[in-house]
């Protein structure tokens, strides 16, 4: 009884972890002047892992909507890449099929052998926990030198529902632009 309490406490642990686990970093070039840029425009997007992202136009769609708004919000306009941007924004996307295992560690117990009893341990159990994770990074780029200036790392385990991930999408976007311009001095 006591090795399935364990476990179902430890699954309860995985899945709480796991299912809000947001992992958003960011760097940047601390020699640039980023109040200079004013206008921005997408050249495209990568997809990692070659899963068919780039077949799904909805979601490049629905990407760069959400990377534009951000930038809108930071005081930058969206123009096309005819019109020489002041940034370039480039972004990765990719989905892999990820999976937590923990052990529920070792039991402690009687056993019989014969007529006598005895203590000893014995094995708990492992338990596994199947999820989806994706990935996003956005890079900014310097047009005239072709040069990275910033760029957001986002990972998150995905939802169940496209409703929940273009949720989740934003809210990581959110938190990417957050301290964008970023100030001279890196933290």
């Amino acid at each position: 009884m006591q090795g399935w309490l364990s476990g179902a406490v430890a699954m309860f642990v995985v899945c709480a972890v796991g299912c809000t686990a947001l992992d958003v970093k960011t760097d940047f070039d601390p020699t640039i002047d980023f109040s200079r840029f004013k206008t921005f425009a997408f050249t495209g997007l990568t997809d990692l892992d070659q899963g068919g992202i780039l077949d799904n136009s909805l979601i490049r769609q629905r990407l760069e909507n959400m990377i534009g708004k951000e930038l809108q919000r930071k005081g930058l306009t969206q123009v096309g890449l005819e019109q020489n941007p002041d940034l370039l924004v480039h972004y990765w996307v990719g989905v892999k099929d990820k999976q937590q295992v923990h052990s529920t560690g070792t039991t402690y117990g009687g056993y019989g052998f014969g007529s006598g009893y005895g203590w000893g341990a014995g094995y708990g159990g492992v338990s596994t926990y199947d999820y989806r994770e994706g990935t996003l990074i956005v890079d900014l780029v310097e047009p005239t030198n072709k040069t990275l200036v910033w760029r957001a790392t986002m990972v998150a385990e995905l939802e169940n529902s496209m409703k929940e991930n273009a949720e989740l999408s934003e809210k990581v976007l959110k938190k990417a632009f957050e301290d964008y311009p970023p100030s001279k001095a890196k933290e």
